[in-house]
């Protein structure tokens, strides 16, 4: 439209002109205009008239057409989000919608996953089918979770999608195990001597010892012990159980719920087992403590504990076993104690004993937890061999009675459900002074 606009005022321009100069021909002359040139200054006037009619109007349409494009709403038509917003008076149609997707917190995917299989199970025991995958979509779960739902690994090796799902499973449960292993004092230790399930490990049990000998006089035996360390095959498992009324619930603080008393209960009995004293059995490990004799302990102020302590890092020395690699284990209350003892001057008696962080006593690393009750235990850790897999299988039934100390669960007719959790773990010590410990039980 401002293009005609243009060219109606270069027509405009060009009449205008014409006129002035038909007028200073008369003019020069000093007389009227002849018949000729009146005819053509009145044919001139006549389409100067008409061109300003047309010039009005257009700028008109023009002035119409601007500030109906202020208030006007865009259409788009090029996709079907594009038309409904157009329907709808959005503004800008066009706009694709950004969508931010939150990664879930760790562990909560595979926390889901078993949410979504335990809902199946009970929508199919109400008459409901509906495939974990179905459950998995309905309530919002993401496609990694899907993904493990489904374990979809069908296709071909030149599918740019094949085995995708294995990944996704392994990732998922890999977070959990990681967080499992970050919640357990076992696996805050660092070193261990990894070794295969079912397998006998030789091990020395006392070292030889070289002896100076004179000419011609008779070489001693060494005579070194050696034995061997037989690793089995353990499994631990720990039950949570729920109500059917909270795993339905789509509050997603139930998913946080469901991932953290699946590790706590796999946490407690870990450390448990680890850092007790029971011998070995079919079912269980040996604790760390076992046939270890405690160390006598001389009190609790700052001096008595320095004594204790290096009466427990002296038993290392006697046995020959350095220090490197090894950690103090105790609780956090014992931890926090220690760290508040001043000496004369009012300076921190053990430094490196922060109430909270990283800690270190005696150039040791400490690792603390409620576990230790009231024991300090030093470990070194590359004396001790470790049989685990990476994974953990999931379970769940509401057709059981179990047992819990004093409480009796009936699963069907309480309408509750139990998620059992298993993971193969096994350890064992390849000398007995692998650790050493302090008690102070009053």
């Amino acid at each position: 439209m401002k293009e005609y606009l243009q060219k109606l005022l270069k027509a405009l321009a060009e009449k205008n002109q014409a006129m002035q100069q038909a007028l200073t021909k008369s003019a020069a002359d000093g007389t009227t205009p002849d018949e000729e040139t009146e005819g053509q200054i009145k044919a001139l006037e006549a389409e100067i008239e008409q061109i300003e009619k047309n010039i009005a109007r257009v700028k008109k349409q023009i002035a119409a057409a601007e500030a109906a494009a202020k208030t006007a709403t865009p259409v788009d038509g090029q996709s079907e989000e594009g038309a409904k917003k157009s329907a709808e008076g959005d503004p800008d149609p066009g706009k694709k919608t950004k969508v931010e997707i939150v990664p879930l917190a760790k562990g909560v995917g595979f926390a889901q996953y078993a949410r979504a299989k335990i809902l199946s199970q009970l929508a199919a025991k109400e008459g409901n089918y509906k495939s974990a995958l179905d459950v998995a979509k309905e309530r919002g779960f993401g496609d990694e979770v899907q993904d493990l739902v489904t374990k979809a690994t069908l296709g071909t090796t030149t599918d740019s999608g094949f085995a995708a799902s294995l990944v996704t499973e392994n990732r998922l449960v890999g977070e959990f195990v990681e967080m499992l292993r970050a919640a357990t004092v076992f696996d805050q230790l660092t070193g261990f001597r990894n070794v295969p399930f079912n397998s006998k490990i030789p091990s020395q049990l006392t070292g030889g010892q070289a002896q100076w000998v004179g000419e011609g006089a008779p070489k001693p035996l060494t005579n070194p012990t050696y034995g061997e360390v037989e690793i089995k095959e353990h499994k631990l498992a720990a039950i949570t159980v729920y109500t059917q009324e909270l795993m339905r619930r789509s509050d997603p603080a139930v998913d946080v719920l469901v991932r953290d008393d699946l590790i706590e209960a796999s946490k407690t009995l870990i450390d448990n087992t680890f850092l007790d004293d029971a011998a070995a059995t079919a079912v269980r490990p040996a604790g760390l403590l076992n046939g270890i004799t405690a160390t006598a302990n001389t009190g609790t102020t700052a001096e008595n504990y320095e004594a204790d302590l290096l009466a427990l890092v002296n038993s290392f020395v006697t046995a020959n076993l350095s220090l490197d690699g090894a950690y103090f284990i105790m609780s956090e209350t014992r931890a926090a104690r220690i760290s508040l003892l001043r000496d004369a001057l009012g300076r921190s008696y053990f430094e490196g004993m922060a109430l909270r962080g990283t800690r270190t006593l005696m150039g040791i690393p400490v690792i603390t937890s409620q576990t230790v009750g009231n024991k300090i235990i030093l470990v070194k850790t590359s004396e001790i061999l470790l049989a685990q897999d990476g994974g953990v299988d999931v379970s769940y039934s509401d057709q059981a009675t179990l047992v819990d100390g004093g409480t009796t669960h009936h699963l069907w007719q309480e309408n509750k459900f139990a998620v059992r959790v298993e993971k193969f773990i096994t350890w064992a010590k390849r000398r007995p002074i692998a650790a050493a410990f302090l008690d102070y039980t009053p």
